[in-house]
């Protein structure tokens, strides 16, 4: 009986209770985002540039441009297909909802699909997203991006992981 009492005592004495407290959020001043997109409005993938054209409160604006170039042929998910040496730039713009990291996203814009100076195409698309700007600024979104061509509606989704930075 006595070890028992000196084993819980020995427990006692050596268990020190640990409180965390998490870090309250702070959201990051920086406002443009660099990013690279799998899908979306790039169709395969892009490279983006996003600034933050106006912010109030928990809403905000933003325009991208991005860039990507497709060297060879390819047909995914037999619905968007695209020759090689073509060369997409999406341009779009979005508002903004919400508090702290996590905000929806609704927007739209076009893709421009060229294949030297004559042969070029317009890809309209919409964009439903989910992002998040974490306090070490690693950025990523997520978002349903339906495109417009040919007169068909194509269903497309896109994954993007990038950087938010400021330019102060």
């Amino acid at each position: 009986m006595r070890q028992l009492a000196n084993l819980v005592i020995l427990y006692i004495s050596t268990c020190n209770i640990v409180f965390a407290q998490d870090k309250p959020y702070r959201e990051p001043k920086g406002t443009n985002n660099w990013f690279i997109e799998l899908g979306g409005s790039g169709l395969f993938y892009s490279f983006n540039y996003e600034k933050f054209l106006a912010t109030n409160n928990h809403i905000g604006w933003i325009g991208r441009i991005g860039a990507a170039y497709n060297p060879v042929d390819y047909l995914l998910l037999n619905k968007v297909d695209l020759r090689g040496g073509t060369v997409l730039i999406p341009f779009t713009t979005s508002i903004i909802w919400g508090e702290r990291k996590e905000r929806l996203e609704l927007g739209g814009g076009f893709t421009l699909a060229a294949q030297g100076i004559l042969e070029r195409e317009t890809i309209y698309t919409a964009i439903i997203g989910f992002r998040i700007i974490e306090m070490n600024k690693v950025y990523f979104r997520v978002s349903y991006t339906p495109l417009i061509r040919n007169s068909e509606y194509i269903h497309w989704f896109g994954v993007s992981l990038g950087r938010n930075f400021s330019t102060k």
